[in-house]
């Protein structure tokens, strides 16, 4: 079924080195602090415009972890929460989610940005994922750009440190339209990042 169309929000409100960690979540440093929880609203998977068809397509690379301990959260939903994370007084959290949240912030008129954010259910451990398709970008130029200044160097992270990475790959018009994605991965520790590092590292590049 083809997502809804997200309304236009405003976009004020996602990726590290390769690493071989087990993808079994550790908690967080600070067992008194929590990510706020994940409210859903069933907006759509995708932040901003553009068609039907890209919205698709962009839904399809937004990754799954499938774990009943694992809530998630799409676009608008997980653009809530990635600004609630990053404005934790916790620092190990505050530190995982500010850098999507700068993200988003380059998020221009019309650009649709794929997002889902993933919460662990005691609230010690998550992360999210932003989704850029080439051809739903006003001006890839500036957008990377605008990535660069506000994405930090690719972090492998530790059981209560941060992970940040960042992807870019082709994919083939065989079966779908023939499309470049950008993918921003940043959670509360390695164990976020390095199953979905291990695995874009077979067939992406670094980016931004």
């Amino acid at each position: 079924m083809a997502p809804r169309i997200a309304a236009n929000i405003t976009a004020a409100v996602f990726a590290a080195l390769l690493a071989t960690a087990v993808d079994a979540p550790s908690a967080a440093a600070d067992p008194t602090a929590a990510l706020p929880p994940i409210e859903l609203t069933d907006g759509g998977p995708v932040i901003g415009g553009g068609g039907e068809a890209i919205q698709r397509q962009i839904a399809m690379q937004l990754i799954s972890l499938d774990s009943p301990d694992i809530e998630q959260g799409d676009g608008p939903d997980a653009a809530v929460f990635i600004t609630g994370a990053a404005a934790s007084t916790s620092p190990s959290i505050a530190s995982a989610f500010s850098p999507l949240q700068r993200a988003l912030g380059c998020q221009g008129d019309n650009t649709s940005f794929g997002a889902r954010a993933f919460r662990r259910n005691d609230g010690q451990w998550g992360g999210a994922q932003l989704v850029i398709a080439n051809s739903a970008t006003t001006n890839l130029d500036t957008l990377t750009s605008c990535v660069k200044s506000v994405w930090p160097a690719p972090t492998a992270g530790g059981p209560a440190s941060m992970c940040a990475s960042g992807w870019t790959y082709p994919t083939s018009g065989e079966n779908h339209r023939a499309e470049t994605y950008y993918i921003l991965l940043a959670g509360t520790a390695a164990d976020f990042c390095g199953p979905r590092n291990a695995n874009y590292a077979n067939y992406a590049t670094r980016w931004p």
